[in-house]
């Protein structure tokens, strides 16, 4: 398991649970969000669309810790709406923090990460590969949403053959429908709908998707990159 990890949007949802789960596995672990105002050593204000933040992030890390092993590209926001009711800025910020932060965080780390042969583990999603159930009871999906987790897929697929020969693995969780802040606004028909799309027919517990982030990040998988792993009870096979 990784020594020293950084894992963005840890602040809550998801990314509070991968961050739990790597430090009781022994990791130091660095939580970089952009809601963290006051800082410690470990929890860090990052905002994910800023080049300056990134930098910031890996000097302090470097300075404090050393080099890093594992990246765990989180961050991500949504919206609710249509692909005709999609405001621009909406659509830009959501593409900003979801692919573009992505793509900005191998960047800035993949020194520190050839140094030590480290792993990148990206979030991306069962909405990058299907679309979301509509009709009656439901809601919008998210066009901006759905295009950059898309992205994310394909970065991670990239960036596993450009630098599997400096040591570095890169692979992707897509999670399914887990209770996050990101579904907390569903209405129960519209989360019902997207829960019974799996054929276990139920949500997932953040430790089961942290489970898997074990595996990717770890010894276990060092013959595994470039892979877009489905952790949604069978959602993708049925869809």
């Amino acid at each position: 398991m990784a020594q020293l990890a950084v894992v963005t949007g840890a602040a809550g949802g998801l990314g509070a649970a991968f961050a739990g789960r790597l430090a009781e596995l022994g990791a130091t672990v660095v939580r970089a969000d952009a809601r963290y105002a006051a800082e410690t050593d470990t929890e860090l204000h990052l905002d994910v669309t800023d080049p300056a933040s990134w930098e910031r992030l890996r000097r302090l890390v470097r300075e404090r810790f050393g080099a890093l092993d594992l990246l765990v590209n989180n961050a991500g926001i949504s919206a609710r709406s249509g692909l005709l009711d999609t405001a621009d800025e909406d659509f830009s910020r959501i593409l900003a923090v979801n692919a573009f932060g992505a793509w900005r965080g191998i960047k800035t780390f993949a020194d520190d990460l050839a140094e030590t042969r480290g792993a990148v583990v990206n979030i991306g999603s069962i909405y990058g590969v299907t679309t979301p159930p509509s009709g009656e009871g439901t809601v919008p999906s998210s066009v901006a949403y759905q295009m950059s987790k898309a992205a994310v897929h394909q970065l991670t697929k990239v960036a596993a053959v450009e630098l599997a020969p400096r040591g570095i693995r890169v692979n992707a969780l897509l999670p399914g429908v887990f209770h996050t802040p990101l579904l907390e606004d569903l209405p129960p028909a519209a989360l019902r709908a997207r829960v019974s799309g799996a054929p276990m027919d139920r949500p997932g517990g953040t430790a089961e998707l942290a489970d898997a982030l074990d595996f990717l990040a770890g010894p276990r998988a060092s013959f595994v990159t470039g892979v877009l792993l489905p952790v949604d009870g069978g959602y993708l096979a049925a869809s």
